[in-house]
């Protein structure tokens, strides 16, 4: 939940300093920074500090990641032709969570191989992060925008706009029944896939193994099986949405979770919690 903050406090304003701030420098300065607060946690985890101090550089990780993400999602339209942003738009999201599925894993095998040291996972993520700079580099300054204009409104003005904006938004919803079910739909998923992943995490750790490093192991899996599943629906979605339109295939997914996930996890086995994770 604390490292969940920074996407609900930052990330509607995060848009207005990316219309002001050139979002190549964004991506370099931004995994820059993430690389030293890593290497900043990582060493805090050695200290044996406190768990507030802890959960305090964390947080101020993934602050810097909402600034990344909105970057990437504000600079596609520079790189993607206008035919092609839909589906970009939409592999995106799924390229990311495939990447996290990976980092899950690589952790996991570089805790194994430094004797179950958490402070090196930590430091592979700010290898990682400082590559993620380089790599951005390589990218003309102006490629990612964005594009300079002079009645661009102050910032104070602008933060008081996307906030009366934000205000505006709730009303529009409150008067338009179907747009707040879609919403309250969506939130509800979402709520659900996040206390299936605590489920899961508390499982492995706690009933279905005896030692930690045999409950990591269980979660890598799980890790995987999700990751796995959100692959193959990247490449359903686009046939079944021809086929049941988005409509459709939303409510077939969400009909189908609503009836598996249950059935599978009420029974608190390793195995149908596995197949759970990946539905």
């Amino acid at each position: 939940a604390v490292l969940l903050l920074p996407y609900s406090l930052i990330g509607p304003f995060a848009g207005v300093l990316l219309d002001r701030w050139p979002r190549r420098q964004v991506f370099l300065y931004g995994n820059l920074l993430r690389a030293a607060l890593a290497c900043s946690t990582a060493l805090l985890i050695l200290a044996s500090v406190p768990d507030w101090l802890f959960y305090a550089s964390a947080l101020c990780v993934t602050a810097v990641n909402r600034f990344v993400l909105a970057g990437l999602s504000a600079a596609l339209p520079r790189v993607v032709d206008t035919d092609r942003l839909v589906v970009a738009n939409s592999l995106s999201p799924t390229a990311g969570t495939l990447a996290a599925t990976a980092g899950g894993g690589l952790a996991f095998v570089v805790r194994l191989v430094a004797d179950e040291s958490d402070a090196a996972v930590v430091l592979l993520g700010a290898t990682l992060y400082l590559l993620s700079a380089l790599a951005s580099l390589s990218l003309p300054r102006a490629l990612l925008g964005p594009d300079t204009d002079e009645s661009t409104l102050r910032l104070r003005a602008a933060l008081a706009v996307t906030a009366r904006g934000l205000v505006a938004g709730l009303r529009h919803l409150a008067q338009r029944r179907h747009a707040a079910g879609a919403l309250a739909a969506m939130t509800v998923i979402r709520f659900c896939y996040g206390a299936l992943t605590v489920t899961v995490l508390m499982l492995c750790r706690y009933a279905w193994s005896d030692t930690e490093s045999d409950g990591l192991a269980l979660l890598g899996l799980a890790v995987g099986m999700s990751g796995a599943g959100f692959f193959v629906a990247a490449v359903l979605t686009p046939w079944a949405v021809g086929q049941l339109g988005r409509y459709g295939w939303i409510v077939g997914c969400a009909g189908a979770a609503a009836v598996l996930v249950p059935a599978l996890g009420l029974t608190f086995a390793p195995v149908p919690m596995l197949i759970a994770a990946f539905v």
